[in-house]
């Protein structure tokens, strides 16, 4: 009894971060309703806010999209920020088009479907990344392809490697 609690505790000390990693850099839907946008100057190193009167030698633009949830009117913000070759490897280099979008939907009021990867930590001002927005028809149906062709192919590996561990 006492092996299979350790085996158990090992798997989830395991497998606790991996899927804490898997969470925060496969992509997730929202849809809601932008309500405005905005471009803040920031601190290459720090990320924090430069003010009016700082100066600085590093320094980026980083977009923010704001937005409610449709139904029970909660707040979401999202940064908007190119992945270039970095990780996670999304090779986004669109954050100004993906910006123009947000803002002419903001500017109608209207719903939109936001991609997004990471976490909303308020502690840490840590916002989640928008991958891509679209204009949301509620027609449409949202199936997360990249997940599941991810979770598929780790599966299918892992069935590979305890195949080929059996037969060895």
């Amino acid at each position: 009894m006492s092996r299979l609690r350790l085996v158990l505790a090992f798997l989830v000390v395991l497998l606790l971060p991996v899927g804490a990693f898997l969470h925060y850099v496969l992509p997730r839907h929202d849809v809601v309703r932008i309500v405005n946008t905005d471009v803040r100057r920031v601190d290459a190193q720090s990320g924090k806010p430069i003010e009016g009167g700082e100066r600085t030698t590093t320094s980026r633009d980083v977009y923010y999209i704001y937005a409610e949830d449709p139904e029970t009117k909660k707040p979401h913000v999202f940064r908007n920020e190119d992945t270039g070759w970095g990780l996670p490897p999304y090779l986004k280099f669109n954050s100004a088009d993906v910006q123009a979008v947000a803002s002419s939907i903001a500017a109608e009021h209207g719903v939109a479907l936001v991609t997004k990867y990471g976490w909303r930590l308020t502690w840490f001002s840590m916002f989640p990344n928008a991958v891509s927005v679209r204009r949301w028809d509620p027609a449409d149906t949202v199936i997360p392809w990249f997940n599941i062709v991810f979770f598929v192919g780790v599966a299918a590996l892992v069935g590979y490697v305890l195949v080929r561990r059996r037969r060895a």
